[in-house]
């Protein structure tokens, strides 16, 4: 199998589909983000988190943001590395998402980063994904 580091390749492998009912789970991603972001601060404000427990909210929320913007447009992903590229080739390219962002989530994934600061990256991508899908969705 070839090597898959690019969005094109990507299209053309069985783990990036265009899928039409995929911006219907957006609403539902948003949401689940949102959650998982809220575990991870309630954690944070507790006495003495632990910071894989945060750490890990704080990348599902993350995952699931991305996952919304990849999926508004209309794309669903069977991979990790075809959901960035996609989110990178989709929204980074034309230059509406900070390409620090995903790199900020494979940090947040590998645990690089403390807890305090993989929530607020979490929560600011929560944001701009929010920002970006009204721009991106159907009115309904």
């Amino acid at each position: 199998m070839a090597i898959i580091n690019t969005f094109d390749k990507c299209l053309d492998s069985p783990y990036l589909l265009r899928d039409n009912e995929a911006p219907a789970r957006v609403p539902d991603l948003l949401a689940q983000a949102a959650d998982l972001l809220g575990a991870a601060r309630d954690l944070l404000a507790i006495a003495k988190p632990d910071p894989t427990d945060v750490g890990t909210l704080a990348y599902q929320a993350m995952f699931a943001s991305i996952r919304a913007l990849v999926y508004a447009r209309g794309y669903r992903e069977a991979g990790l590395k075809c959901l960035i590229l996609a989110c990178e080739g989709l929204y980074v390219r034309e230059g509406t998402l900070d390409g620090g962002q995903l790199v900020t989530f494979e940090r947040v994934q590998g645990f690089k980063l403390p807890p305090a600061e993989a929530v607020a990256a979490a929560g600011d991508l929560l944001d701009r994904a929010r920002g970006l899908v009204e721009g991106v969705m159907p009115a309904g």
